[in-house]
């Protein structure tokens, strides 16, 4: 979790995993502690059934548990959630819960777009892309954006565009990017507009906006020379060194471990699939 946290409950032997964050928590007061961390991007789904079981099978805390039961079958508010996780344990004081609180009531006082906004950008801050294409989707389509501005407007499309690039359709992205800068002048909106001219080795195209938007040769320079770092960093990811690790495994005999890893990975990322195309 990335901090010494004193537990006085019981420690669970299975972890519950927080797959949105890709957290896995051992006892109560680290679900309080994540609870404090995530506050801003926490969303009611996130605590199930599954869940409350954990809370009884795991933690032996048969009361919450029960409680939390309750709370999804009344589908209670996620404030209600929040303070009850929070109060089952001494992790946090009282003028700590009161300030988780109140940032949950100035998000919920938010206009429901921007509470939309602030749900599908944690699902592309967490690399569930498909969810959150889906949710800007909704957002775009919803009566609510009559009352938005251009710049609201920008920012979505901009992070589609980043969507749909994560999955591999530059020519897609190219179109939302291209839409964000002409509504947001976001500069950041251009660079990605090129850089997935640059992936699509569409060269026609890219000297056609260079000159459309009146992009000098030190920018192309910039740009180009920013491309090879981000593609240099893309090679050295979490799930890419796995990978590389896996190779160096086999590389050296160590069948049993290579395939207990394949497995354990193949299982997590079907499991991740299921997920994100689950409706």
């Amino acid at each position: 979790m990335g901090k010494l946290i004193q537990c006085t409950g019981r420690l669970a032997k299975k972890p519950y995993y927080f797959r949105v964050t890709d957290t896995n928590v051992y006892s109560i007061e680290e679900v309080c502690y994540f609870i404090h961390q995530n506050i801003y991007m926490l969303q009611r789904d996130f605590f199930t059934y599954g869940f409350a079981i954990w809370l009884r099978d795991e933690l032996g805390m048969e009361d919450t548990a029960l409680k939390m039961e309750n709370m999804l079958h009344d589908n209670n508010n996620l404030k209600d959630i929040v303070v009850t996780l929070c109060c089952s344990c001494d992790y946090y004081d009282e003028r700590e819960i009161n300030e988780l609180i109140r940032i949950m009531d100035e998000t919920q006082s938010l206009p429901l777009r921007k509470r939309q906004k602030i749900k599908a950008d944690n699902y592309l801050r967490c690399n569930l892309f498909e969810k959150a294409l889906e949710e800007y989707g909704h957002i775009l389509k919803s009566d609510n954006m009559l009352a938005a501005d251009i710049k609201e407007y920008g920012a979505i499309y901009h992070n589609i565009g980043v969507a749909y690039a994560s999955l591999g359709g530059y020519s897609k992205a190219c179109g939302y990017f291209s839409q964000a800068y002409e509504k947001g002048k976001n500069k950041e909106s251009l660079r990605e507009y090129i850089y997935c001219l640059i992936l699509l080795e569409d060269n026609n195209r890219y000297e056609l906006v260079c000159r459309q938007y009146n992009i000098t040769e030190e920018e192309r320079d910039s740009i180009k020379k920013d491309f090879k770092e981000t593609d240099r960093a893309s090679a050295a990811s979490k799930e890419t060194s796995r990978i590389s690790r896996l190779r160096e495994i086999l590389k050296s005999g160590y069948l049993e471990e290579y395939y207990e890893k394949t497995d354990r990975y193949i299982k997590r990322w079907k499991d991740e699939y299921r997920e994100e195309i689950s409706v």
